[in-house]
């Protein structure tokens, strides 16, 4: 379990509402055409570049202030409607299509970090995303 919240930590904002919000680092909205091509270029192993990066980090933002708002709004539930309704949101596509992208560009950015392959801008985007990955994290832990 411990590997998992590493990961959702390490992501940081892949989660958000489909309308990106105020609150964006880029200002863009989620896009699942975007996270599809993103993702089969990091499964080809494709070059990437900073622009990708900073997709990947805006779309990530957006996956994870889309997750943290849902799991938070459960986690107000009561305890006994909490279950029924977690399980509710992990059975819909939506969510599932998003958390599966969390996984793919969160683990493509972390090793892009940690090999230094972002830039300066990207490198300071993508460390902001820590606040979302640790809200997720605590969630997660709360459900679990």
């Amino acid at each position: 379990m411990k590997l998992y919240h590493y990961i959702l930590l390490a992501t940081a904002a892949l989660m958000s509402s489909c309308s990106g919000g105020a609150g964006s680092l880029f200002g863009g909205g989620y896009d699942s055409a975007e996270c599809e091509r993103l993702s089969i270029a990091i499964e080809r192993h494709d070059s990437l570049t900073q622009n990708d990066y900073s997709e990947m980090i805006n779309q990530s933002e957006q996956i994870l202030r889309y997750l943290v708002e849902k799991n938070d709004a459960i986690g107000d539930l009561p305890e006994d409607c909490r279950l029924d309704e977690l399980r509710q949101l992990r059975a819909s596509p939506e969510y599932m299509e998003r958390f599966g992208y969390f996984f793919t560009l969160g683990s493509a950015l972390y090793q892009a970090d940690t090999h230094g392959l972002l830039d300066e801008s990207n490198r300071r985007h993508y460390a902001a995303l820590d606040e979302y990955n640790t809200r997720f994290s605590r969630l997660a832990d709360r459900m679990n």
